[in-house]
């Protein structure tokens, strides 16, 4: 199967407001940064502590969006899903031995390692990512307008996966064996030439590159893009504090560098969670969209048979707290049979649609449900409503029925479309079923129609309506 992937949740277009939120949390960034520069040397509290926590929650963090990214490719198909996966996966791994590597952290003396190999695993890890981003960069332009065979991406997307973590690893089994023959990038003062006129430089200028061609690929529209140029811009951020203003750790700006070092590392996993939870909150609106109809008939946009049955179960259920009464009015249109075979289907179904206007028009509180219970059979469920509140609205249907001047079928005597009503009304406690209420309706709905339709009758006493146009 070819053809261009299935849109992802990351790659939507970003709201006004993502784009404020990416802009805010980009601005407070570099308000930190700046603040923080002239502290590099004012030492703030010791806590040994902070290294070994943030730097777990970063690594769990990391791995835990690199499964988010895995899942969503999964389901997508979309190639640099995965490739961005690989970069969080790759960068969190290397992580661990960061931490191992750094004195104090797990043991004193960094389990015999020399002074160089934290800071060379620094390196390490802050470029892994770096190049990763890279590729994710290029491979979202390469895939998105290149047709690729779903198994040819899966193949490619292990590959890439299997390459990084080979060379990952490599890299970590070259530092641990040749630690001692590394030059020296850190020293008492601070970071050497080495880092500054060198590695340092190559890393800020890749993360240049990467947001600089992320911003001119597509101005950074897609919610992925926006945020992960954030990512990019605390990346780079953490990269001058370290190298340019702290002087030694636990000073002030040290704090700073790291936490933004530890936002950066966190940020994307939020941004994956909100949109889950967005996901998750269209979904289940959805749902309930899906299952509100369900309950509603097609043709009128009343409840259905089922929507009846669970209206009338809630109207129970509020009357009897109010130990109140509940009514059910059952509605039938006089001879509408014969007015389907005259004028057709087609008029049958507008004057259904007609009338069902008319009933939803007549019935004012909103905890009142109008249904359709078959072809021309139309039922009302009142809550909380006595005898001659029943009466009231049914009056006031039939009526409304009648102003709707629906010329009727030749044969029948009546001048227009009338609707015969019936009502049984009950108090609540004594309702077991809506079975018992219906069968109630009903027979007052028959006896309307012996008594020569167009009225409405009482369960418990008939009372003739109207017989004109009103």
């Amino acid at each position: 199967m070819t053809g261009r992937p299935l849109a992802h949740n990351l790659s939507t277009v970003a709201t006004i407001a993502q784009r404020r939120a990416a802009l805010a949390t980009a601005i407070g960034l570099v308000c930190v940064a700046v603040a923080a520069a002239p502290f590099g040397s004012r030492p703030g509290p010791h806590l040994d502590a902070i290294v070994p926590a943030i730097g777990s929650a970063a690594i769990v963090a990391m791995i835990v969006s690199a499964m988010m990214l895995r899942n969503q490719y999964q389901t997508t198909r979309f190639v640099p899903l995965a490739v961005l996966s690989t970069a969080y996966w790759i960068t969190g791994l290397l992580l661990v031995p960061s931490l191992l590597f750094t004195k104090g952290v797990f043991s004193p003396t960094a389990f015999g390692l020399g002074a160089q190999a934290a800071p060379w695993m620094w390196i390490v890890w802050h470029a892994a990512f770096v190049m990763l981003a890279a590729g994710y960069v290029w491979s979202e332009s390469y895939f998105s307008r290149s047709a690729v065979d779903s198994e040819d991406g899966a193949a490619f997307a292990r590959c890439y996966a299997l390459g990084a973590t080979v060379i990952a690893a490599a890299a970590v089994a070259v530092l641990v064996t040749s630690h001692q023959y590394l030059p020296i990038l850190i020293a008492p003062g601070g970071y050497t030439l080495t880092y500054h006129l060198l590695v340092g430089q190559l890393l800020l200028t890749s993360a240049s590159i990467v947001m600089a061609t992320m911003i001119a690929r597509n101005a950074l529209r897609q919610t992925s893009n926006l945020w992960l140029c954030v990512v990019l811009l605390a990346y780079a951020l953490e990269i001058v504090l370290h190298g340019d203003v702290i002087a030694e750790p636990f000073t002030i700006a040290w704090y700073a560098g790291f936490g933004i070092g530890a936002l950066w590392q966190t940020m994307f996993l939020f941004v994956q969670l909100r949109h889950a939870n967005e996901q998750l909150a269209a979904y289940a609106a959805d749902t309930r969209t899906l299952v509100e109809e369900t309950k509603r008939d097609a043709l009128t946009n009343l409840f259905n048979r089922r929507g009846f049955e669970d209206r009338f179960e809630l109207a129970l259920t509020t009357s009897r707290a109010a130990r109140g009464s509940i009514a059910l009015l059952t509605l039938d249109l006089d001879h509408f049979k014969a007015y389907n075979d005259h004028f057709g289907h087609l008029a049958g179904d507008d004057a259904l649609r007609q009338i069902a206007g008319a009933i939803m028009a007549a019935v004012n509180r909103p905890a009142d449900a109008c249904c359709r219970v078959g072809g021309e059979e139309f039922a009302i469920i009142l809550a909380e409503t006595d005898e001659a509140g029943a009466q009231t609205v049914a009056e006031r249907v039939r009526i409304a029925v009648l102003r709707l001047r629906i010329r009727h079928a030749p044969e029948i005597a009546l001048p227009a479309m009338t609707v015969s009503v019936g009502i049984a009304v009950a108090p609540a406690d004594a309702v077991s079923s809506v079975q018992t209420l219906y069968e109630r309706a009903d027979q007052a709905l028959y006896r309307a129609k012996r008594l020569g339709r167009n009225c409405v009758v009482s369960a418990d006493g008939p009372r003739e309506g109207a017989l004109r146009i009103v």
